[in-house]
Formats: C-alpha cells, sequence, structure tokens
C-alpha cells in the first residue's frame, strides 16, 4: 500500500498538471476563437499599409487621428459622462428601493427590468419617435405649455444621446448595484441611524463602501456597452458631426471599404475599454486575496 502511495506521488522537479484543465479547454478554446483571434487581426491590420501589400506603419493611424480627432474625442467624453450619470442615478434607485420596500417601489422595481431585455436596436427606433422635433415628448411638453411646437426641443445632439443611454443602461446597472445592496444586513444601517447618521451618511459612508465592488461591475460594463454601441449614435446623430468612432467605423466599411482606418479607429475603442478592464480585473484580484488572508 504504501508504494503504491508513494508511487502516485510526483517527483520533484515533474510538472504535474491540474486534473481541471482539459475542463477549461473548451470554454478557453472558444474565448480565443471567438475573441482573441478577431482582436489579433484587427490589431494587425490596423498597421498594414494598403499601398505597399505586406508593409506596415502608422499611416492608418495618422489619418484615423486627422479625420476623426474630434469624434474619439466625442466618443470618449460621451462615454465617461454617460457612465458617471448611469451610475449616480442607479445608485439613487438602488439605495431607494433597498429602503423603501413597498408597494410603489416593488412596481417601480419590476418596471426596472423591461429594459434590460429590449435591444439596442430597438431602443434606437423608440428613441428617434420619443424624441424627434414633432415627436411624443415635444407633443407633451406643447400640451403642458412648455415648448412650441413652432420652435420644439432639439434632441438629436449629445443630449437625447445621454437620453437614450440613461434609459437603458440606467435599469442595467440598477440590476446589479441593487443586487449587492440587499446584500448588506440591515444591522449596519440600523446601528448607523442609531449612531446618529442622516440618510446621505447612511448611503456614502455604509451602502456604498459595502457595496463597492458591485457598483465598480456596473460602471465597467455600462462603460464598456456605450464604448461599443453603433446603432443609438447612428440613429440619434446620423451624419452630423461630432459623433461616436463606431458610426465612423461603418462609415469607413461601407463607403470606402478602408479597412486599415477602421481597424485603427478599432484600436482605439480597445484602448479605451482595456484600462477599465485592467482596473476591475486588478480589484477582483485584491479582494480575493484580502477574503483569501482572513
Amino acid at each position: 500500500m504504501g508504494a503504491v502511495s508513494s508511487a502516485a506521488l510526483p517527483r520533484r522537479g515533474e510538472l504535474r498538471l491540474p486534473p481541471y484543465l482539459p475542463l477549461l479547454f473548451p470554454a478557453v478554446a472558444f474565448m480565443l476563437a471567438m475573441y482573441g483571434w478577431p482582436f489579433l487581426s484587427s490589431f494587425y491590420q490596423s498597421f498594414s499599409v494598403a499601398a505597399r501589400e505586406g508593409a506596415l506603419g502608422l499611416d492608418n493611424y495618422a489619418k484615423a487621428w486627422e479625420l476623426y480627432r474630434k469624434d474619439i474625442a466625442f466618443t470618449f467624453a460621451a462615454t465617461i459622462l454617460n457612465t458617471f450619470l448611469a451610475g449616480v442615478v442607479a445608485v439613487l434607485f438602488s439605495v431607494y428601493f433597498r429602503l423603501r420596500q413597498n408597494r410603489v417601489s416593488a412596481i417601480l422595481a419590476a418596471l426596472f427590468k423591461l429594459p434590460i431585455f429590449i435591444p439596442f436596436v430597438v431602443v434606437s427606433q423608440m428613441m428617434t419617435s420619443f424624441l424627434a422635433p414633432h415627436g411624443l415628448l415635444n407633443i407633451a411638453l406643447a400640451q403642458l405649455g412648455l415648448v412650441d411646437l413652432e420652435r420644439p426641443l432639439q434632441l438629436f445632439n449629445f443630449a437625447g444621446l445621454s437620453f437614450g443611454f440613461a434609459w437603458k443602461q440606467v435599469p442595467f446597472a440598477v440590476l446589479i448595484i441593487h443586487g449587492g445592496f440587499q446584500m448588506i444586513d440591515n444591522s449596519y444601517i440600523e446601528a448607523a441611524r442609531s449612531s446618529g447618521a442622516g440618510m446621505l451618511k447612511v448611503i456614502l459612508r455604509v451602502l456604498v463602501p459595502m457595496n463597492k465592488s458591485s457598483i465598480v461591475a456596473a460602471l465597467v460594463l455600462v462603460y464598456s456597452s456605450i464604448v461599443g454601441t453603433f446603432t443609438l449614435p447612428y440613429m440619434i446623430i446620423g451624419g452630423k458631426t461630432p459623433t461616436t468612432i463606431t458610426v465612423d467605423i461603418a462609415h469607413r466599411v461601407n463607403y470606402f471599404r478602408d479597412f486599415g482606418v477602421a481597424n485603427a479607429l478599432g484600436v482605439c475603442s480597445y484602448v479605451m475599454v482595456i484600462f477599465t478592464a485592467a482596473y476591475y480585473l486588478k480589484s477582483r484580484i485584491r479582494e480575493a486575496r484580502q477574503e483569501a488572508a482572513r
């Protein structure tokens, strides 16, 4: 029995693969085939010079910067602002759902789940009808005497784009953040209130710090989704400038068949996302190490 057990043990210096590694291979292979390879191919083609076959250079990036630097800045600014707005509004609604558990909050929480299952293309069509110069919003405001239909609100711009993103992304962020708030025991809230803390201090010093991981996860997912959205900016802003780089990518491919500049713009969007993804992974690893050390 001793000989058998000693033979089963790995020898010194011998590489022993984890037994669960074969189970991970299908998932890892799928991720590499569906995401890894397209990313590497796009990154390589962004340096490919069309005028010289097989040559590499920065011509595509120079052209993308010359033609679309305002759109790159607009995309980054719109993404940061709309992510911040979605995060603030989602935290406020999540706090309300957590602290006010009544029939009204239950109905609102149920309604908040509906936009999550509506695709962006449908949201875009809804927003074009709702925000049009003679759309539902302007007509409703005109009925209240707040807007003259001869001079309606012009919302096919940054304001309309922000409204569309908020309508779609806030419920998604609420779903994640509210789930984290639900995990916080009532005793912490009651202890803060018994110590004299007002509602604002309860939110800022108890609920938000204890739910930081869920809030960060929601913000990262909302940020990444906004960067990669095409239909909403295309249908709200259209051919006006500045616009988002996803619209520019479609324009370069559909009208010019210029895959080099399109891939260069795609790499710009990768760069916008990769820093948030790296921060999220770093924070998750740090939290996992802290939990393991306890």
